[in-house]
């Protein structure tokens, strides 16, 4: 390493030192009961201790009530990757906010790429979503992001406004009641290309600027943004140091329970 390389290292190193992230794990349709055990087993082996940073874990839906025994008396959390709007009802496959909070999920990923892609929900359905989950005290993980035909077109940020503004109408946020942001352009999700630095750091600024109008910059400034999109071990740290991100929503990386504390590790 020569010494330019090694004060960019150090740098950076003390700029992540000084910030506080939010390392979410979405396991997507993966993993069997065994696979999710020895997971978890071997995360509160390596990660004790209160940590500056938050850790949550978004298992398959199956597997949520073993997530919940398994990290009894421990500092990290998990959620639902989607949650229905409505508290019951004739929803054949669908899981209410009460569920939710019946399992002690303090999250859930609402609005992810896929559910808007491959199961067509739109933004009056994931406002649904967001106010359901605010009024069980469930914290949504709201998902933006842009494809790469909107990118090229130079549509993307009206792409984000659109999603942004269409999924928090009337959406109450208060003290009480906190929403965190998860931008993850569509281009990037399991591709292996991660956005660039100065991308990313536009899109999570011009993200904080929509809040500070919708919300004031108070409340704005409370709101964490996340970057996911192909984060691993390798880019965490680059990612890490970019200007407004709170933290990661991990997908492939954190399948693997030697990636994801490696991951953790470099962001302590």
């Amino acid at each position: 390493m020569d010494i330019k390389e090694l004060v960019r290292s150090t740098v950076n190193a003390e700029i992540v030192k000084s910030r506080q992230f939010i390392i979410a794990a979405n396991w997507k349709m993966n993993k069997n009961m065994k696979e999710v055990f020895l997971f978890i087993d071997e995360l509160k082996k390596r990660y004790t201790g209160k940590k500056r940073n938050s850790v949550i874990l978004f298992p398959p839906y199956p597997y949520v009530m073993l997530a919940q025994e398994l990290l009894k008396n421990t500092d990290i959390s998990y959620g639902l990757q989607n949650i229905h709007w409505e508290s019951s009802g004739a929803f054949t496959g669908e899981v209410s906010p009460l569920m939710a909070r019946d399992l002690g999920c303090q999250y859930a990923i609402i609005g992810h790429s896929e559910r808007r892609n491959i199961f067509f929900e739109n933004d009056e359905m994931i406002n649904k979503k967001i106010k359901a989950a605010l009024a069980e005290g469930i914290i949504p993980v709201l998902c933006l992001g842009e494809d790469m035909e909107a990118r090229r077109e130079n549509r993307h940020r009206d792409i984000i406004r659109k999603q942004l503004y269409e999924g928090m109408a009337d959406a109450d946020i208060s003290l009480q009641n906190r929403i965190i942001i998860a931008y993850e352009p569509v281009w990037a999700i399991g591709s292996g290309a991660t956005a660039a630095s100065n991308q990313i750091e536009e899109m999570h600024g011009y993200i904080n600027s929509l809040l500070c109008e919708l919300y004031g910059s108070d409340i704005a400034s409370g709101i964490p943004v996340l970057y996911g999109g192909s984060v691993n071990p390798g880019n965490i740290q680059d990612l890490a140091v970019v200007k407004n991100v709170s933290g990661f929503l991990i997908g492939g990386a954190s399948l693997k329970v030697k990636d994801f504390l490696k991951i953790i590790e470099l962001l302590e």
